[in-house]
């Protein structure tokens, strides 16, 4: 669905112009049907009820005739003439400067295992899915609980962050807790040096409301917010959950250790992302979220930076259609007609 509403927010015509050839095509069908009406010549001659009764009707009303399957060939071929286009062709001499920074939250709630083996190692699992997906683009990694880390600054290598990743865990950083602002000056140390739009995406499964201002006011330029999603959404009572703006403190996983299972706050991520104008994607158990998130870190490039790349026109298929409709005068008799 997110993928799809990608495509219609992208969508237009690259020569617009050409819907209005429907204008002239209509009026000629139009005027064959005026032409080919008899009775309209002896309608000033003689009154209906006379006309009426000298008339035979045939069989000019049939669907399956030239007149109706004509009209069929106006929409695809306006629409091809058009060139309707929703994403761009990757450039074979361009390499793609655009960085993403991968925000991986290693707080005591990511342990927790409504899915299995755990939220924090499934994270890191679709973290390398991505890479593999992105290849050898730019990536940074960041680490945080109560306190963010770089882990590893932007590079290409993503072996290197592999095996930094694996060993990620809350009992490296020295604050507990679940710090969510605290990226962002981390993240803007790394964005410093960078002239194109960049993405910042986070894996987490919470956050707090105080850090919605902070995250508003970070991303009012071109950079990209996407929020990764993981844990079930339980909809525990309060009993059974920490307060949301709780979760950056440094006793919050002591407290945390002595409840249930606490559920993903979907609410505050969402309040987050939209906020920030980002984007929210729910983890899921096949690759269908992956996707989504590369395919989000492509569009933020395709919407900002790279208007140069040429659009991938989506018309072609509507050719077959076209030709599929032309061999029905083919049939005995359809020319004739006309």
């Amino acid at each position: 669905m997110d993928e799809l509403l990608s495509h219609i927010q992208h969508f237009h015509f690259l020569r617009p112009y050409w819907l209005l050839v429907a204008i002239p095509l209509v009026l000629v069908i139009k005027l064959l049907d005026v032409r080919d009406n008899m009775l309209s010549q002896w309608q000033g001659l003689m009154s209906a009820e006379i006309l009426q009764q000298l008339t035979i009707k045939g069989n000019q009303d049939q669907w399956f005739s030239p007149r109706k399957f004509l009209w069929l060939f106006i929409p695809p071929l306006c629409l091809l003439l058009a060139g309707p286009v929703w994403h761009q062709k990757a450039s074979p001499f361009s390499e793609d400067q655009s960085p993403l920074i991968i925000a991986l939250d290693v707080s005591k709630s990511m342990e927790q295992t409504d899915i299995q083996p755990s939220r924090l190692l499934r994270a890191k699992q679709k973290i390398i899915e991505l890479m593999a997906l992105r290849g050898d683009a730019k990536t940074a990694l960041i680490a945080y609980s109560g306190s963010a880390h770089i882990v590893m600054p932007i590079t290409n290598d993503t072996e290197m962050i592999r095996h930094f990743l694996d060993v990620l865990n809350r009992k490296l950083l020295p604050t507990a807790g679940k710090n969510i602002k605290a990226v962002l000056p981390e993240a803007e140390v790394l964005l410093q040096p960078i002239k194109v739009p960049a993405t910042l995406l986070i894996l987490t499964d919470g956050a707090s409301t105080d850090a919605m201002p902070y995250f508003a006011d970070f991303f009012n330029q071109s950079h990209q917010l996407i929020v990764w999603a993981f844990g079930r959404d339980l909809n525990n009572d309060a009993s059974d959950s920490l307060d949301n703006d709780s979760l950056d403190s440094p006793s919050a996983d002591t407290r945390m250790s002595k409840t249930a299972i606490i559920p993903v706050q979907l609410a505050q991520l969402q309040n987050l992302t939209d906020t920030s104008s980002g984007r929210l994607i729910k983890m899921t158990h096949d690759k269908d979220d992956v996707e989504l998130v590369n395919s989000a870190i492509k569009n933020n490039l395709v919407v900002v930076d790279d208007n140069g790349r040429p659009w991938h026109e989506e018309s072609y298929p509507l050719i077959f259609v076209i030709a599929f409709i032309y061999l029905f005068w083919f049939r005995r008799g359809w020319s004739l007609q006309w």
